[in-house]
């Protein structure tokens, strides 16, 4: 049975509390790698700058301006490292439990369309390894009492994949 939705967030927010983005790739940085700037170029460093690296909940805001969102942050997830992907996972969650996602979940695109390259979920714990897991059964109730068979069977097929990555540990 799948977490309420008020216990899904509470999950998400105590297995990431302490996550920090450290020297991995922020969204504003990843957003500079995807327009192919160069490092030493002088927006590449200003954006880069504008990463916040301590405290993830601090992005919520961020991910829902007008103008920021649509550009940097479902495309700059595929631009991101390890260490990005993790420090930015739990807004992505929290913001596709809400329906306030501008576009597709990266997260639900990464594992459901080839390259399935899941080796950046490694560096997961395993608490947040059962978040998405716990994510994607609500997301699956969610959409089953929807009849929204579309999302139902995209979010069953990342359940799926994820399922068999995470057996694989």
């Amino acid at each position: 049975m799948a977490m309420t939705k008020s216990e899904l967030v509470e999950s998400i927010y105590k297995s990431f509390k302490d996550v920090h983005l450290e020297e991995g790739i922020g969204l504003f940085e990843a957003d500079c790698i995807d327009d192919y700037l160069s490092p030493t170029d002088s927006i590449y460093i200003s954006w880069k700058e504008k990463d916040e690296r301590e405290n993830w909940e601090k992005l919520l805001p961020v991910f829902l301006a007008e103008g920021i969102s649509e550009r940097v942050h479902s495309s700059s997830w595929y631009f991101m490292d390890a260490k990005g992907k993790r420090f930015h996972l739990p807004c992505f969650l929290l913001l596709d439990i809400d329906n306030k996602l501008k576009g597709e979940n990266p997260i639900i695109v990464m594992l459901n369309f080839p390259p399935k390259e899941l080796s950046d979920f490694n560096i997961l714990n395993t608490n947040q390894k059962q978040v998405i897991l716990d994510f994607l059964e609500y997301k699956i109730d969610e959409y089953f009492k929807d009849n929204n068979d579309f999302d139902y069977d995209n979010y069953s097929k990342a359940r799926e994949v994820f399922m068999s990555y995470v057996n694989k540990d």
